[in-house]
């Protein structure tokens, strides 16, 4: 198991996803709106908690269903497809902390432009921290000699988002880094992500 609690300003916050989120095509951004993201990435990266934990699992892929060392398992014809000649599955759980939510709740009551733009910037955040566990994924599967699928959550395709729970069990996820879900299976903190990512040898 691997549990990792990194300095805010650690991961980089792209201003280019953050417009996707909030739908732009272009980079042709107002100055206002300009202005509040950079005010809002500075201000994530100031009470921003990003934390992860994770475990690799030896799998078994049949009938659409995936065993994880027999600790945990999962039917998704979807997943199941991916993990094509996969051997190993590295499931993780992400979070950037309470305190984001606390702001993002804040601004919604108080400066909803705002609130939707940090909203935005929050999400973005998520996502590249996803993509930084990934790359340490990637790096420590290619010295055991496996390439690495692209990461898949619970909600995508046919995998029932209640497998977020399951995930959080699995990794005990809400001692190690304060992530649980509600029965609706719903994340909280909500700026949070589970996710599966398969090892496939590279002379598969």
């Amino acid at each position: 198991m691997k549990v990792n609690y990194l300095k805010s300003n650690c991961i980089d916050i792209k201003e280019k996803e953050a417009l996707r989120y909030l739908r732009y095509r272009n980079n042709n951004v107002d100055q206002e709106t300009h202005r509040t993201l950079k005010e809002s990435i500075s201000e994530l990266q100031d009470i921003g908690e990003p934390k992860y934990v994770y475990i690799t699992f030896d799998i078994e892929n049949k009938n659409n269903i995936i065993s994880f060392s027999n600790k945990l398992n999962v039917k998704s014809k979807n997943l199941s497809r991916l993990y094509e000649f996969c051997d190993k599955s590295t499931v993780f759980a992400a979070t950037i902390g309470f305190e984001v939510e606390k702001r993002i709740r804040f601004y919604n009551q108080t400066n909803l432009s705002k609130g939707i733009i940090f909203d935005a910037c929050a999400a973005a955040y998520v996502e590249s921290l996803c993509d930084y566990i990934e790359k340490e994924i990637e790096e420590m599967a290619s010295k055991e000699g496996y390439n690495i699928t692209y990461r898949y959550s619970p909600g995508y395709g046919d995998l029932t988002i209640s497998h977020q729970s399951d995930i959080l069990s699995l990794l005990n996820a809400q001692k190690l880094i304060g992530l649980s879900a509600l029965e609706s299976a719903i994340l909280v903190p909500v700026k949070s992500v589970t996710a599966f990512i398969g090892w496939k040898r590279r002379n598969v």
